[in-house]
């Protein structure tokens, strides 16, 4: 069998090359994801609720509420709910103290973004739309006139 020599010259410039194509590659990667995330537009959240509490908000927010929320916070949103992660203890979401903040601003922004660590309360930003989360927030305090 007959072996072919390969110029060193080769083999270093084809490692230079395919180094300087992954610094390349990485460089523009990073500014590309830096001047997208420059671009995207920052909007601030509204302090107030910006869907009015009605009979038909706070209908579609106790079925989210029903279906996301009751099984760690309760059936009256007291934080008593029965498939709480072990060790975990879930707001009471009708009493006058709210750990990470009672305006409609903070406790849409804890139900999207959620609590770190996540067993303390997982984001649901993906799962709900802001208007589903705001219909929530109507459920609340519509739910916390009515315990106390």
């Amino acid at each position: 069998m007959k072996r072919f020599k390969i110029p060193r010259l080769v083999v270093v410039s084809s490692a230079v090359y395919v180094s300087i194509l992954s610094w390349v590659s990485l460089s523009t990667s990073a500014a590309f994801e830096q001047q997208r995330s420059a671009a995207a537009p920052k909007t601030a959240l509204p302090q107030k609720n910006p869907i009015p509490s009605s009979p038909e908000s706070i209908k579609a927010g106790r079925a989210v509420y029903a279906r996301i929320c009751r099984a760690c916070h309760g059936l009256r949103g007291k934080g008593d709910g029965t498939s709480a992660p072990p060790g975990s203890k879930p707001a009471n979401l009708v009493d006058a103290e709210w750990k990470y903040g009672g305006s409609d601003a903070e406790v849409f922004k804890t139900i999207k973004e959620g609590v770190k660590p996540y067993d303390v309360m997982e984001p649901w930003g993906k799962k709900l739309t802001d208007t589903e989360i705001w219909n929530t927030i109507n459920f609340l305090r519509d739910l916390a006139k009515q315990v106390k």
